[in-house]
């Protein structure tokens, strides 16, 4: 809801989703951890806004909203599903940053990214590669250049058999 700050948004999403029996001082308590946890301490009285109409926090801060709204309920495992689409690479880093410091927090963190900046693959810890909805690769991203010098030893190796 555009016209609603970011706090704002926050404690009705908790009103909403979290138990009654959780207390309201629980509620505000959770909902400053999430925007701490993702980085919108200074945009938290101001307003999400509406294209066109009403001026409101940036594409990267209504990514981390999103992400924040979800962390509410702690969650034992957050998906994100495509979390940088849309956003400019410094953005997109910054959305990629918080993710990570929730995984370092203990949580388990799935995102799909197709086609990330360099500068947001390389921030990446572990990944999972799929082609024809099949797993290429997966696991640590540091790895995948060796991975692939040896698949292509090993194609070139079966064309040389082969011609």
């Amino acid at each position: 809801m555009g016209t609603l700050t970011v706090h704002e948004h926050l404690w009705f999403t908790a009103k909403l989703r979290m138990p009654r029996s959780m207390s309201d001082n629980e509620r505000v308590k959770r909902i400053e951890e999430s925007i701490h946890d993702l980085g919108l301490t200074r945009s938290q009285h101001t307003l999400i806004g509406i294209p066109g109409l009403i001026k409101g926090i940036s594409g990267g801060e209504k990514k981390r909203l999103a992400l924040a709204a979800e962390l509410l309920n702690n969650p034992m495992v957050l998906f994100a599903d495509e979390p940088t689409s849309g956003l400019d690479s410094f953005m997109a880093a910054s959305v990629v940053e918080c993710l990570i410091n929730i995984a370092k927090k203990g949580k388990t963190v799935l995102c799909t990214i197709h086609q990330p900046a360099s500068d947001v693959y390389a921030m990446l810890p572990q990944i999972m590669l799929l082609a024809e909805g099949r797993t290429v690769y997966m696991g640590p991203t540091a790895q995948l250049p060796s991975f692939f010098a040896e698949y292509k030893w090993i194609a070139d190796s079966k064309q040389i058999q082969s011609g």
